[in-house]
């Protein structure tokens, strides 16, 4: 897959956000050149989880709320506890992983001296 950095520079000049010169360089992505650092950033597979379901994985949960009473919000669930109901929806609350993200005192340099 090809991205032209010209090409998204025109974008944003068109939308007013800078101005636009002299063409400079495309870069070539290749699959696997992503590298993960270890430290969380994987991204959804699209599986919703239930109230009362346990978190699996710490990081950055879309919340879809039964019949729209609310927009979706993000928030942050933390790994073995359980997804909570909605006070409004009660347990047809859905949540959805946007991206890992490891809580700060499971990271082995931060974790918590018992």
């Amino acid at each position: 897959m090809t991205v032209s950095v010209y090409a998204r520079i025109v974008r944003f000049a068109a939308a007013g956000y800078c101005a636009v010169s002299q063409p400079e360089t495309t870069f070539q992505l290749q699959a696997g050149s992503v590298r993960n650092s270890g430290h969380g950033g994987r991204r959804a597979n699209g599986r919703r989880y239930r109230s009362g379901d346990t978190v699996r994985q710490s990081g950055i949960y879309e919340v879809i709320h039964d019949r729209d009473h609310r927009e979706a919000h993000e928030v942050v669930m933390i790994s073995g506890e359980r997804f909570p109901g909605c006070e409004t929806c009660r347990d047809r609350v859905r949540f959805r992983l946007v991206r890992t993200a490891p809580y700060i005192f499971q990271d082995e340099d931060f974790e918590e001296e018992t």
